[in-house]
């Protein structure tokens, strides 16, 4: 499977400050593409020189491991 992340960063008050689309390459699954993802839109921010910043998306699985303390393999 070959995914592409679309990554948008807006403001507080929801006006966009970046934009980007990101090659994921051949992923196994989706919970992989959706973690990919999500690193690639935290660099992105990072990269544009935010320094807080919320993450949302829609893979649950993903969502619950970024809250987690505990280590995961």
């Amino acid at each position: 499977m070959t995914a592409t992340a679309g990554i948008i960063i807006k403001n507080h008050e929801c006006f966009v400050m970046g934009a980007c689309i990101y090659p994921l390459g051949r992923t196994g699954d989706s919970t992989t593409a959706e973690a990919k993802a999500c690193l690639q839109a935290v660099i992105f921010g990072e990269e544009m020189g935010f320094r807080d910043l919320v993450v949302e998306g829609d893979a649950l699985i993903v969502i619950k491991k970024l809250i987690s303390d505990s280590a995961d393999r």
